[in-house]
C-alpha cells in the first residue's frame, strides 16, 4: 500500500514548472493592472536634482527603473511584463498550430501505415525535418513579411516545426492500431472516425501532452535565438550611430522578449542588463516547460493519466468563456483604459456629410488655388471655429496662405492612330497624360517602337535592333532607372507607357488614373502618355504579340536573375521590335504659373505645463486633381475628402475631452499635396520660428484615403507609431494591417525631418484619381473605424502618462 501511494505521488518538477508558467502568464495578463507606465513611452534623458542631464539607457534601480531602461528610456521591467503576453501568445499559437497539423498528418500516416498515404506524409516529414530550423524559420518569416507582426512569426514557426508532432503521432498511432482493444472496438461495428475519437485519442493524449510541453520550450528557445539575431515581431529597425558603419542601435515597436534581446545585443558592453533580463525571462520559461514535460512523463510512468476526461463540454465552454472575457476586459485596463468610450463618440455620419460637401461637383475637384478648394478650406475653417479650436493661421484666422507653382492642361490631351484605319483614343478612358520631371508638354508623331522596359545598361539594351529615333517608344515591362530619360538619349520623339492591368487587379486600383501634375521639369522633356493594356495590344497587333505575354517574360527573366543568379554571365536577347503603326500624341500644357492657396490650421492646447509645448499633429490633404479641360470633374471623395472629414470629427471628439489632453494637438487640412507635398512643406517651413517647429512635434498622424477600401492600415515609416495604431485598433476590435510605404503623402515631409510620422489609410486605395472616386464609395463604417482608432491613438499619445 505504501509503495502504491508513493507511485501516485507527483514529483517536484511538475508543480515548479507550472508555478513558473502561471506566474509569467499572470504577469502578462495583469500587466495593465500592475503598472500604468506605457511600455513604448520613451525618455531620452532625465533631469537630475543638481541640474545635470542623464542620458538613457538608465541603470537598474536608477530613477525609478527597477531593471533599468533601454537606449530610448523605455522601462525594461514594464516591457518584460507586456512582453510576457506577446511572447507566450506567439508560443501558444505556434504550439497549437504545430499540434493540429502534426497530429492530423501523423495520425493519417500511422492509421494507414505501409500504404501510399503513409509513405507520402513520411516523406514530407523527413523533408521538413532536413532543413536547419533557425534558417528555415528566418526564410519563412520574410516570406510571410516580417512587418506584418505576430501572424508572420506564428505561420513561419508553425511550418518549420510541425513535423515533430507528425513523427511522434505517426509512431504512436501505428503502434496502437493493431492492439487488441482496437480490434475489439472495431468488431462492435464502430467506423474509423468513432474508433479514433473514442479509443485512439484518449491513449494519445498523455504522450501528446508531454511532447507539447517539451515543444513549447523549443519554440521559446527559437524565439530567443531569432531575437538575438535581430528578427523580431514587426521587424524593428537598426540604424548606424555614425557614418563610419561602426556602432548601430536597434529600435523595436512591439514589447516582446525577443525584441528587447535584439536591442540589448548591440549594447552588451554598455548596458548588459538589456540582454541579461530578457535572457533570464526566456530561460525561466524554457526551464519551466521542460520541467512540466519531465514531470508529466514521470507521472505517466508511475500512474496512467486519464487526460481525456478533461476534454468535456464543460471544460471547453469554460475555456471559451475565459477567452471571450479576456478579450472584453483587455480594452478596459492599461494605459489606454477608458479611452474606448470616448472613441465611440466619433460621429461617422457627420464625417460622411463633410465628404459629401467636399466631393460635390460645385467644388470642381478642389485643385489647389481653385475657387472650389478655397470654398472647401473656408468650410473646414468654419468647422474648426464651431468646435472651438484656436486659430493658427494668418492674421488670427485659420487659413495659412502661401504661394505655389502649378501647371495645367491648355486643351484636352490627344492620342490617335493614323494610317488606313485611323482611330482617336479617349482621354481618361483609353489613356492619360503624365506631367512632371522629364514628362513635359508638346506633340509628337511617329511609328510605335516596343522597347520592353526601356532598360539601357553597359551590358544590355532594350533598344538593341530597334529604331527609336524620331519615333514613339512603347514601354511595358520592368524598368531600371529613368525610362523617359533613356528614351530622350535614344532620340525618341515621345513615350507611351503601358499600365499594368494584372497589378491593378491584384491591388484593387484602377488600371488608369489621372496623375498629379508636378510643376517642376528637367531641361529636356518629352510628351508622355500612359495607355491601357488593351490600347497597347491594338497598337502592336500586327506583330502577333500581346503586352501581357511580353511583360510576363521580362518579369520572369528579372525574377530568375534575382532569385537564381548564375556564375556564368549570360546576357539575354531583348524582346523589342519596330512596328509599322503610326501614332500622333499631344500633351498641350499651359505655362507654369504662381497661385495662392491655403492650409487650414487649428489648435487644442494641452493642459500640462510640462507637455503643452510638445505637439501632436493630425490632418490630411484637402486638395484633389481638379477638373479636366473638357469639364470632367474628379470628385476626390476618398482621396482625400475623407481625410479632412475624419480630422474634423476627431477634433470634435477631442475638444469635448480637452481637459484630458496633456500635449497640445494641432489639426491641419493641407493644400498642395497633389503637386508634391507643397502645403505640408510650407507648414513645416513656417513653423521653424514658432513653438510647433519640428523639434517640438512628437508625432504626426496623416489621414489619407481612410474612407475606402479594404481593412484599415498604416504605413511603416515609424514602427513605434504603427504599433501604437495597431494596439489602438486591437482595443477597439478593429481589423488592422499595414500599407508598406505606399506612394507619398504629407507625413513624409516630417519623416524627412526625423519626426515620427505615420499615415492611416486602407490596404487598398480604391478608384483614386478617377471620376469613380465619389461619395458613394465612402462608407460610414470605414469612416467610423478610422475615426475611432484615430481618437484612441491620439488620446493614448497626448493624454497618457
Amino acid at each position: 500500500m505504501r509503495r502504491a501511494a508513493r507511485s501516485g505521488r507527483i514529483g517536484w518538477q511538475l508543480p515548479l514548472g507550472l508555478a513558473i508558467i502561471l506566474a509569467w502568464l499572470a504577469i502578462g495578463v495583469a500587466a495593465p493592472l500592475l503598472t500604468s507606465v506605457d511600455p513604448l513611452k520613451a525618455r531620452s534623458f532625465l533631469l537630475l536634482p543638481d541640474g545635470r542631464f542623464l542620458p538613457a539607457p538608465f541603470e537598474p534601480g536608477e530613477a525609478g527603473f527597477p531593471l533599468g531602461s533601454d537606449r530610448e528610456g523605455r522601462d525594461v521591467w514594464v516591457n518584460l511584463m507586456y512582453g510576457a503576453r506577446s511572447t507566450l501568445t506567439i508560443a501558444g499559437l505556434v504550439l497549437a498550430a504545430r499540434l493540429a497539423i502534426g497530429t492530423l498528418l501523423g495520425g493519417l500516416a500511422g492509421w494507414h501505415a505501409g500504404r501510399w498515404v503513409d509513405r507520402a506524409i513520411s516523406a514530407l516529414i523527413d523533408a521538413f525535418a532536413a532543413f536547419p530550423t533557425l534558417l528555415f524559420a528566418v526564410v519563412w518569416i520574410f516570406a510571410f513579411d516580417i512587418r506584418s507582426g505576430q501572424s508572420a512569426f506564428v505561420a513561419a514557426l508553425a511550418i518549420t516545426g510541425w513535423w515533430g508532432f507528425g513523427r511522434a503521432t505517426r509512431a504512436q498511432v501505428a503502434g496502437l492500431r493493431g492492439r487488441p482493444f482496437v480490434e475489439a472496438a472495431r468488431s462492435t461495428g464502430l467506423d474509423d472516425l468513432a474508433l479514433v475519437v473514442r479509443h485512439l485519442v484518449p491513449n494519445l493524449l498523455p504522450a501528446l501532452a508531454i511532447t507539447a510541453a517539451l515543444e513549447a520550450s523549443a519554440i521559446l528557445l527559437l524565439l530567443g535565438e531569432l531575437g538575438f539575431l535581430g528578427y523580431v515581431v514587426g521587424g524593428g529597425t537598426s540604424i548606424p550611430l555614425d557614418d563610419r558603419g561602426g556602432a548601430r542601435v536597434f529600435f523595436f515597436a512591439s514589447p516582446e522578449w525577443g525584441a528587447i534581446l535584439a536591442q540589448g545585443r548591440l549594447d552588451l558592453l554598455r548596458a548588459p542588463w538589456l540582454v541579461l533580463y530578457p535572457a533570464a525571462a526566456f530561460a525561466s520559461t524554457i526551464l519551466a516547460f521542460t520541467l512540466v514535460g519531465h514531470g508529466l512523463r514521470g507521472l505517466v510512468e508511475r500512474s496512467p493519466l486519464a487526460l481525456h476526461r478533461l476534454l468535456t463540454r464543460k471544460v471547453g465552454a469554460t475555456l471559451a468563456v475565459a477567452v471571450v472575457a479576456f478579450r472584453l476586459v483587455t480594452p478596459l485596463v492599461g494605459p489606454g483604459a477608458g479611452y474606448a468610450r470616448i472613441a465611440d463618440t466619433f460621429d461617422a455620419e457627420q464625417a460622411r456629410a463633410h465628404v459629401a460637401f467636399f466631393a460635390e461637383a460645385a467644388r470642381g475637384g478642389r485643385l489647389s488655388g481653385s475657387p472650389g478648394h478655397a470654398e472647401a478650406a473656408r468650410y473646414v475653417a468654419d468647422r474648426f471655429a464651431e468646435i472651438g479650436l484656436a486659430p493658427l493661421g494668418d492674421g488670427g484666422g485659420y487659413l495659412q496662405r502661401f504661394r505655389m507653382s502649378v501647371v495645367e492642361l491648355a486643351a484636352p490631351p490627344l492620342l490617335e492612330r493614323l494610317g488606313a484605319a485611323p482611330k482617336a483614343y479617349r482621354p481618361r478612358v483609353d489613356f492619360n497624360e503624365r506631367v512632371g520631371g522629364r514628362a513635359g508638354g508638346g506633340a509628337a508623331e511617329g511609328l510605335v517602337v516596343y522597347v520592353g522596359g526601356g532598360v539601357q545598361t553597359a551590358e544590355y539594351s532594350d533598344y538593341q535592333g530597334t529604331h527609336p529615333e524620331g519615333n514613339l517608344v512603347m514601354i511595358a515591362g520592368p524598368t531600371q532607372g529613368d525610362a523617359v530619360d533613356i528614351a530622350i538619349r535614344q532620340g525618341a520623339a515621345g513615350v507611351i507607357l503601358v499600365a499594368d492591368r494584372q497589378a491593378a487587379e491584384r491591388t484593387g486600383t484602377p488600371e488608369l488614373i489621372r496623375g498629379s501634375y508636378l510643376p517642376r521639369f528637367e531641361d529636356r522633356t518629352l510628351p508622355v502618355v500612359t495607355v491601357t493594356e488593351a490600347v497597347a495590344d491594338e497598337l502592336i497587333a500586327a506583330s502577333g504579340k500581346r503586352i501581357a505575354d511580353l511583360r510576363h517574360t521580362l518579369e520572369e527573366r528579372q525574377r530568375r536573375a534575382r532569385e537564381r543568379p548564375s556564375l556564368q554571365r549570360v546576357v539575354p536577347e531583348p524582346l523589342s521590335f519596330d512596328t509599322t503603326e503610326r501614332v500622333r500624341l499631344a500633351v498641350p500644357l499651359g505655362p507654369v504659373h504662381q497661385i495662392e492657396t491655403a492650409n487650414v490650421v487649428g489648435l487644442l492646447r494641452g493642459t500640462d505645463p510640462a507637455r503643452a509645448d510638445k505637439y501632436v499633429l493630425v490632418g490630411g490633404h484637402l486638395d484633389g486633381v481638379g477638373t479636366a479641360p473638357d469639364g470632367t470633374v474628379f470628385p476626390a471623395a476618398n482621396d482625400n475628402a475623407s481625410g479632412p472629414a475624419v480630422t474634423i470629427e476627431i477634433a470634435r471628439a477631442l475638444a469635448a475631452q480637452r481637459d484630458r489632453l496633456r500635449n497640445s494637438v494641432i489639426f491641419v487640412a493641407f493644400a498642395g499635396e497633389e503637386e508634391g507635398l507643397v502645403g505640408s512643406e510650407a507648414f513645416a517651413s513656417r513653423s521653424l520660428t514658432l513653438d510647433w517647429r519640428p523639434q517640438n512635434v512628437v508625432a504626426l498622424l496623416n489621414l489619407d484615403m481612410p474612407g475606402c477600401c479594404g481593412p484599415l492600415a498604416a504605413s511603416d515609416e515609424s514602427f513605434e507609431l504603427h504599433a501604437r495604431l495597431a494596439a489602438a485598433a486591437d482595443r477597439l476590435g478593429v481589423p488592422f494591417g499595414y500599407t508598406p510605404r505606399f506612394g507619398g503623402s504629407d507625413h513624409l515631409t516630417y519623416v524627412r525631418r526625423r519626426v515620427p510620422a505615420v499615415m492611416l489609410a486602407r490596404e487598398r486605395t480604391g478608384p483614386l484619381h478617377t471620376t469613380a472616386d465619389t461619395v458613394d464609395g465612402v462608407t460610414v463604417a470605414a469612416l467610423r473605424d478610422a475615426g475611432r482608432v484615430g481618437v484612441q491613438f491620439l488620446l493614448e499619445l497626448a493624454a497618457g502618462d
